[in-house]
Formats: structure tokens, sequence, C-alpha cells
């Protein structure tokens, strides 16, 4: 459902753009700056249902809504939630534009304090892909891509915070013409100001709690032990045979 920037000053949209509090001129500001952005319309499309309207993604700091430009390009907006912990999402575009350096994350394309304007990703969440069957080899190859932006993440010092419990932060984007590919989003609660820990943490979601009886499933059961070995290795040297050894660990060493 498209709707025109200009028609979100009316009810129930006026609650997305300025959720949970749409006062009048807070919403005003919210439409010029989406202008000025070069945003067009919304689309309400989503998994997630917010007064009987579908968004992408609803979180303690913000909405994601997926959007068209004037140029008729497709996109993925979010939005700052009124009542949200910060009063910038300076700080999120800031650590995703780290993140695109190393080839991590949405592309970043504009942000103000109040909204990021970044590239959209076509796919479901990696629990809801791997629920659809797909071939074992092709699972194998997804998560050790995975496994290596996570590293690229290590790297550069940048930490993601919320990759132990990753159900809604990895999407697997789908397009005709390449494999599947798994991307990164959501780095609301990134920071490089603690020890990164995105192996570590991404690991223990997929091989040892979180989704890990839904990897066994097509990878077989995970040595466990074997796995945290690997990983204690790592974190106390993040060369790359320290990482080599925890993608042997989790059976991912050979694809």
């Amino acid at each position: 459902m498209l709707i025109e920037v200009d028609e979100l000053r009316r009810a129930p949209y006026a609650l997305i753009l300025a959720y949970p509090r749409p006062e009048i001129d807070v919403v005003e500001r919210r439409i010029e700056e989406l202008k000025a952005l070069g945003i067009t319309h919304l689309e309400f499309s989503g998994r997630k249902k917010i007064s009987g309207l579908s968004v992408l993604g609803k979180g303690c700091v913000g909405l994601v809504v997926a959007a068209r430009t004037a140029e008729g390009r497709k996109v993925a907006v979010k939005m700052r939630r009124l009542d949200a912990d910060r009063d910038s999402l300076a700080h999120e575009a800031e650590m995703l534009a780290l993140a695109n350096t190393v080839g991590v994350g949405p592309r970043l394309l504009r942000h103000t304090d109040d909204f990021i304007l970044m590239e959209f990703i076509d796919g479901p969440h990696l629990p809801d892909w791997l629920s659809s069957n797909p071939d074992p080899q092709e699972v194998a190859a997804v998560l050790r891509a995975l496994l290596e932006k996570c590293r690229r993440l290590d790297e550069i010092g940048l930490d993601h915070g919320e990759l132990s419990r990753a159900h809604s932060h990895v999407i697997i984007q789908m397009r005709a013409d390449r494999a599947p590919e798994p991307r990164i989003v959501d780095f609301e609660s990134a920071s490089t100001s603690r020890r990164p820990a995105n192996v570590t943490s991404i690991c223990q979601f997929l091989f040892i709690g979180g989704i890990s009886a839904q990897v066994a499933h097509f990878l077989g059961e995970a040595d466990k032990t074997a796995i945290i070995s690997a990983l204690r290795a790592y974190k106390r040297r993040r060369g790359p045979e320290e990482f080599e050894g925890v993608l042997r660990a989790c059976g991912l060493s050979d694809i």
C-alpha cells in the first residue's frame, strides 16, 4: 500500500510517522523532513502490524518502513520513536556507515536526527529462511558467509551488540541472479567502545543456543565443546588461524 508523504498527516498514518505520539507539529515537521530526503511515498508492507498497518520492523528506538524516492527507487526508512531513549539516530547512522566500509549492513544513503534512509533488503529473516527447507549445502554457504561478515566487523572494532539473539537481525537476501546472501541489519545497539564479539555471538546463536536445533537439521549436531574451545582461542587472538579453527569446529571450513 503506497501512501503519498502529504497524506501522512491523516490517521492512522500519522501514528507511524511520529510513534507513539503523533502531535501535529511533529508530524508536519517530519513530513517536510521526508520530502527533503527525497521520499515521495511510504509503502506499508512487512511482518509487523501497528494500528492495522504493516511495517518492516518495530524496535525500542524506531520503526522501519519501506518507502519510494522521487526516482521510483524502493528504500527502507528508520524513523526515530518519540519515546526512544535517544534524541538522535546519528550514532546508529555512524555505526552503519562504518560497517559499510567492510561490506556489511544495508547501504546507508542519507540520515537526519530522526530518519535513516538505507538500502531496502528483500528477503526472509534467517529462521524463516531455514523453515523454507533450503538445500543443506546452500545453508552451509550462507552460514559461512555470515561468520565471515561477523569477522570483518570484529576486525574493525565494531560490535553489533545483538547477534547472540539475532532472530530479526539477519536477512537472507534473495536475488534471481545470485546465491542467497546473509545481510546483517539493525545497528542501533552497535558500538566501537566495547570489545567486539560478533563471531562469538553469532556462533552461540547458530550452534549452541538460539536456532541451533534448526541449524542441526541441515548440518548435523554440532560439537558444542569443540566450538566453545575454538571460540575461546579466537577471543584470545583473533587471527586467521583462530578463525579457521572456529569454521572447522562449526563444520564450515570446507565450504
